[in-house]
């Protein structure tokens, strides 16, 4: 592995995403440890598992379906936090929210976070891996669409901004590193090609950024990892997202029941079960395209002069491992169960609905079929 030179002391390594390159095992060894950390050197500031909010709040996005309205005062905590942190530890803050900056707002947080002691890193994978994972990330917060109608307005219908606009606005991964690279200089953006073969390198390479001794970082049990969705749960989830619709649920409901309650029992249920996932198949002609633009994405990342690591060909490099054909759309008996149990879990935790949220919706009535 290559030698990464480390943040100085008192540094700012902000890590900017992107979404769907093993961002939240990484957050997860911070949150965990963050006492620990801070003995060590490093200060992980806030108490959220990631710093959500404040890039939520910073971005002006709206944030995930059912999550709790954020403020300016979310991101002014966060740099508040960060102020205060003492001369020599160095500081480390991670949201994948933050890509999605504008030139005006990553100049905020560049400059409210500690102007030249900031330094920007950002973890890439080829665009293959991340169109299926982008995907049932999308249907995990209410989308309805299904994956290849979704792949066609991404990657061929210009000018590829439905049927979710945010997508390229997070992952043109080559302006986004070059609008950090302006800010902060070429000399202190590091772009981290994750390693497909080797997923604990990353907690590897960001030891070394921190200043770390080897195996300080530790990933969680797997069951509190962001778990992708397979395609037979995905199918299902589409479903149930179509029925909240249909019926004006409010946001507030799904994101207590779906988000809090039916997705994470999934997770626990594959964990238990692997040998019944089925991966998200993408389609030949999608893995081209998306080959086509990860090239010229790895190309422009090399001309912004920035740091590289890991293998920056691999994002212009054909998949050769993406599962083929389309499974059937059968969700495993367990799979259902668990799924159930998490509504049921997130349902005796708030008894009385809850319809607030959009105006005009409805109280969660009986599942229709579907």
């Amino acid at each position: 592995m290559s030698q990464l030179r480390a943040v100085p002391a008192g540094g700012r390594l902000v890590h900017i995403g992107f979404d769907k390159t093993g961002t939240t095992s990484l957050q997860g060894a911070f949150h965990r440890d963050r006492d620990r950390l801070r003995s060590l050197g490093v200060i992980y500031p806030g108490a959220e598992r990631y710093h959500k909010s404040a890039g939520v709040a910073v971005t002006e996005a709206r944030g995930n379906t059912g999550d709790r309205p954020v403020t300016m005062a979310d991101w002014e905590e966060l740099v508040g936090e960060v102020a205060a942190a003492p001369p020599v530890p160095r500081v480390f803050i991670s949201s994948e929210w933050l890509c999605r900056a504008d030139d005006k707002q990553a100049q905020r947080v560049v400059g409210e976070l500690g102007g030249q002691a900031v330094r920007i890193v950002a973890t890439l994978r080829p665009l293959a891996k991340i169109l299926p994972s982008a995907w049932q990330q999308y249907v995990k917060d209410g989308f309805t669409g299904d994956y290849e109608p979704w792949l066609r307005g991404m990657l061929l219908e210009a000018p590829y901004q439905q049927p979710t606009p945010w997508f390229w606005i997070r992952h043109s991964h080559d302006r986004v590193l070059g609008r950090w690279a302006k800010l902060v200089g070429a000399e202190n953006v590091t772009a981290i090609v994750v390693s497909e073969s080797d997923r604990e390198l990353m907690f590897r390479q960001f030891e070394q950024l921190l200043g770390l001794a080897p195996r300080t970082l530790l990933p969680e049990p797997e069951s509190k990892q962001n778990s992708s969705l397979t395609w037979p749960e995905a199918q299902m989830l589409r479903r149930v997202n179509q029925a909240f619709r249909d019926n004006g649920w409010s946001d507030a409901s799904y994101g207590l029941v779906i988000r809090s309650g039916l997705t994470p029992r999934l997770a626990a249920a594959r964990a238990a079960a692997a040998d019944e996932s089925a991966a998200i198949p993408t389609p030949p002609w999608a893995l081209e395209r998306a080959a086509e633009i990860g090239a010229a994405a790895a190309a422009a990342i090399r001309a912004l002069g920035v740091c590289v690591v890991g293998d920056l060909d691999s994002l212009g490099r054909p998949a050769a491992d993406e599962p083929g054909g389309t499974p059937p759309a059968l969700v495993p008996a367990r799979s259902v169960a668990q799924a159930i149990a998490g509504v049921l879990i997130a349902a005796q935790r708030s008894p009385q609905p809850t319809s607030e949220t959009r105006a005009g919706s409805r109280p969660i009535s009986p599942l229709p079929e579907f």
